[in-house]
């Protein structure tokens, strides 16, 4: 079992392509996103219609259109992105009968919240990582 269902991984790769523009505002096509982000373009075209539909990304029609991250007061987080896709994160979506597990299972949910409490911007925290670890010489 997954904790994460492919859809709100896509959709996370996704809005990241998007904010990563997000200084300049600049429009990506659905076509570059799915080449970068290597996501099937049919499904990556019903992720961004629901993030759209909940007011994460913005879209423009037409040859010079394409998608956006919206515009925010605040930094889009990545539980925001997830809730969207797969709604609540929950360990376990049912009460036991046990009130041991129950307490367990509120505590586990919590911190679950808590690890995905966090903005887009701390994905770039990874891409340093990993830029480090490609940069040798020979």
């Amino acid at each position: 079992m997954a904790l994460l269902t492919k859809k709100s991984i896509y959709g996370l790769m996704a809005i990241y392509e998007l904010y990563k523009r997000k200084e300049t505002q600049e429009l990506v096509q659905l076509k570059e996103i799915s080449n970068i982000a290597n996501i099937p373009q049919n499904y990556l075209e019903q992720i961004l219609t629901e993030l759209k539909k909940s007011n994460l990304v913005n879209s423009t029609r037409g040859a010079k259109g394409g998608y956006k991250i919206a515009n925010h007061t605040k930094e889009i987080l990545i539980k925001d992105v997830i809730k969207v896709l797969d709604g609540e994160l929950n360990t376990n979506r049912e009460k036991t009968t046990s009130p041991i597990f129950n307490l367990f299972f509120y505590d586990c949910d919590k911190k679950l919240d808590q690890l995905f409490d966090k903005p887009l911007s701390h994905i770039e925290t990874y891409e340093q990582m990993l830029s480090k670890q490609m940069n040798y010489t020979i």
